[in-house]
């Protein structure tokens, strides 16, 4: 909260984003992601939003962008669409900024795919394309980081036949984990794809993986709700009394 109130000293002061530290931002910004306030949120992206030379900065840009991005993964379902467009627009417009910033482009990439989920099949079809050359540029870019892998992963899963590569998804998503084992999505993603290819047992494996890991300070609601999930699951079939 002290930082939001520092955005907003330094706008009224008619300052440059150079006044500000990044980290900082970038902290809160990951402090309201991990609780999923919709509310600190709307007012992060506002105050953001005001500086008149952000078009001018990728960092900048592209963690409004994915402000924008994890707004609309809470928001209500007539909101989500808008905000995945901005986030795209954004996202691309920080890669215009600054060709080597690999966060953008993942940020670009997953917009689009989330974005596809409100399309119909055959421009989600052509949306691929632009999904796959964005995150496979962040894969080369931010190799360390385990959500392109993901993302990646969770595209071979979830996509219609012949884009779909269970086989693939598999080696991605493990690939995400090996990169991150902590994160607790990571598991429940590969659930979904055993579920998906009828192999309970695997996906019992990791659902339990999920309900075994502590909650991660940067994912607590995600985490919470994951392992409410699990749990569901694990009951429902026989994994669990």
């Amino acid at each position: 909260m002290r930082t939001i109130i520092l955005i907003a000293t330094v706008i009224l002061a008619g300052l440059t984003l150079c006044a500000l530290d990044y980290d900082n931002i970038y902290n809160e910004f990951v402090e309201i992601r991990s609780e999923e306030s919709l509310e600190r949120m709307e007012t992060f992206i506002d105050l953001l939003s005001e500086f008149p030379d952000i078009n001018n900065d990728a960092r900048f840009l592209t963690l409004l962008a994915d402000s924008h991005r994890e707004y609309a993964n809470w928001a209500a379902d007539d909101k989500k669409r808008t905000h995945y467009e901005t986030a795209r627009s954004l996202a691309e417009k920080a890669i215009e900024v600054d060709p080597d910033y690999g966060y953008a482009y993942y940020v670009a990439g997953a917009s689009i795919g989330q974005l596809a989920q409100f399309v119909s099949i055959i421009k989600s079809i052509f949306m691929l394309g632009d999904f796959d050359d964005y995150i496979e540029t962040a894969m080369q870019m931010i190799p360390d980081n385990h959500f392109p892998f993901l993302a990646m992963g969770m595209r071979y899963r979830d996509t219609p036949w012949p884009y779909r590569n269970y086989k693939r998804s598999e080696e991605l998503i493990l690939k995400a984990i090996e990169k991150n084992p902590y994160y607790i999505n990571n598991y429940t993603e590969l659930a979904e794809l055993y579920i998906k290819i009828k192999d309970s047992d695997k996906a019992a494996e990791a659902y339990l993986k999920v309900l075994e890991l502590e909650l991660q300070p940067e994912w607590i609601a995600q985490g919470k709700q994951a392992k409410q999930d699990a749990e569901a699951w694990l009951r429902e079939n026989g994994y669990l009394n």
